[in-house]
């Protein structure tokens, strides 16, 4: 799996920035990097209040993004600490 970029604390462009190799993924990817927020008490506002940030749809938004611009080192998967049945 692709480790997610590293944005420097800002929010990934809405357009695929240059060098994309897939521009639908990026789309789609941002797309779900804006839905899954994290809200003023750590929960997921979209997923709340079953999931502590970041839910599993945002990691995967930020998977997407580095695929779409193809990064391929792999790095470790994080653990799952987000449900809370």
């Amino acid at each position: 799996m692709p480790e997610p970029l590293d944005f420097g604390g800002q929010t990934p462009p809405i357009d695929p920035p240059t060098g994309c190799n897939s521009p639908l993924v990026w789309r789609l990817a941002r797309r779900l990097y804006a839905d899954h927020q994290p809200g003023p008490d750590g929960w997921c506002l979209s997923c709340r209040p079953a999931i502590v940030y970041p839910c599993m749809a945002r990691r995967l938004a930020d998977l997407g993004l580095a695929t779409a611009m193809g990064s391929a080192s792999a790095g470790p998967r994080p653990a799952n600490k987000g449900h809370h049945w």
